[in-house]
């Protein structure tokens, strides 16, 4: 599957059921990992699938503040 990086806004969140930020999203849109605080931790994290990744779902935390 070819993951995309991609920024999420508010409205396509609360659509979607998830936090705004960018993600890795299918092809057919779908959020696959995220959210991620840049397009390129968005990027790295596609990189890196099979690792542990956040899912952004509730209960659920996001990934650490870049430093």
């Amino acid at each position: 599957m070819t993951l995309e990086p991609r920024l999420v806004s508010e409205t396509d969140a609360t659509r979607l059921g998830v936090m705004p930020g960018w993600w890795a999203l299918a092809p057919d849109g779908t959020p696959v990992a995220g959210p991620y605080p840049t397009q390129e931790a968005a990027i790295v994290g596609i990189g890196k699938r099979g690792a542990d990744q956040p899912t952004g779902r509730a209960g659920q935390s996001g990934p650490p503040p870049e430093e």
